[in-house]
């Protein structure tokens, strides 16, 4: 039998387990795409596209740990900005820098006019130009770090407005909801884009989280209704009715609202490996299409079209990004951080708050 995770000092395991699903889920979603693309024949149907609502996951977790961490602190915080891009950055660069060769490698004779087409400088600084860049997965970090901008902002609010500033900025979604981002200037619809509305709603659990937390059942049937409304919408309408993200949140979000509260209200006590994937997942988010593309371009000429071809390259995906995110998280990210954190502290040698499931 697998022992279940014992929460490390300072750690909310719950957390971990849903990053841990979030990122299988994304892994999934990836999954289905790239075999598509290359290997032929897809093992699952539209609804595979489900997968994608990890990413609204990410967020909600996202906004529920920020606020968990820093609600109750008010005033310039240079050292919280400093820490959120500690985290962000170092290995996203890494993984760019892979991308690149990669871009290299594909196009033989330099880098191409795909890799040509990028905006470097966005995408070095995540800076919303209206498409993905160099690492495709990095336009969520955009998200991100626009969470934690305005986070940062809301904290040197005095605390009596601040409520009227969340009111503004649940206003700036609404304008999002209504589509009145089309065809804006990017920074414009990231301002007012509707997934804001995931990193609210955790933030929110956190503020209400003595009541919220004691309603489980109605978590979990939120999160149930989310799940058969996401699975539905995906295996009618595919990847292209996820392509607005006005239509996309509001079928995602009942889902990832309702697991990030369903997980925190009834605790459960998962194996110790489902919370050692949640400690490698930003690893394995920014890594598994490598892994996914190589995979794939290696057993096309063997299993195109096969019968085994979809059983294989699923098990060998799953495999290899859990493989390859282990290793990053240990021998890069890990190092990475704590160098990082070592120059913060130098820099801004103000104590930091204890952490509560982040790093």
């Amino acid at each position: 039998m697998l022992a279940a995770a014992k929460p490390d000092r300072g750690q909310i395991v719950e957390l971990q387990y849903l990053r841990a699903l979030a990122v299988l889920l994304v892994v999934i979603g990836h999954t289905h795409q790239t075999e598509g693309r290359l290997l032929g024949d897809q093992l699952l149907g539209g609804f595979a596209y489900f997968g994608f609502s990890g990413v609204d996951v990410f967020f909600v977790i996202s906004g529920f740990i920020i606020h968990h961490i820093y609600g109750g602190l008010s005033g310039l915080r240079p050292r919280f900005f400093l820490a959120r891009l500690n985290r962000i950055f170092p290995l996203y660069w890494v993984y760019t820098a892979i991308a690149v060769a990669g871009y290299m490698l594909v196009f033989g004779d330099g880098p191409g006019t795909a890799l040509r087409e990028k905006d470097w400088l966005a995408s070095l600084t995540l800076f919303p130009v209206g498409y993905p860049p160099i690492l495709p997965v990095g336009w969520t970090l955009t998200h991100e770090l626009y969470f934690y901008l305005v986070y940062a902002l809301f904290l040197i609010l005095p605390v009596r407005f601040r409520p009227w500033a969340v009111l503004v900025w649940s206003g700036l979604t609404l304008a999002g909801l209504l589509g009145l981002a089309e065809g804006r200037a990017p920074w414009i619809g990231l301002v007012i884009s509707p997934f804001n509305l995931l990193f609210l709603a955790g933030a929110l659990i956190a503020q209400f989280s003595d009541r919220l937390l004691a309603m489980g059942r109605i978590a979990l049937l939120l999160a149930l209704a989310g799940a058969a409304l996401g699975l539905g919408w995906t295996a009618v309408y595919g990847l292209e009715g996820l392509e607005n993200p006005a239509i996309r949140v509001p079928v995602f979000a009942p889902f990832a609202i309702g697991v990030v509260w369903a997980a925190l209200a009834w605790r459960p006590r998962l194996p110790a490996l489902a919370a050692r994937i949640g400690d490698w997942s930003y690893a394995c988010y920014l890594g598994h299409i490598l892994v996914l593309d190589v995979l794939a371009r290696l057993l096309a000429p063997w299993l195109g079209g096969s019968v085994f071809a979809s059983p294989v390259y699923y098990s060998l995906a799953i495999a290899g990004t859990l493989l390859l995110a282990w290793l990053t998280h240990w021998l890069i990210e890990q190092p990475l951080l704590r160098l990082g954190k070592t120059a913060i502290a130098r820099l801004v040698p103000t104590p930091a708050p204890t952490s509560a499931g982040d790093s």
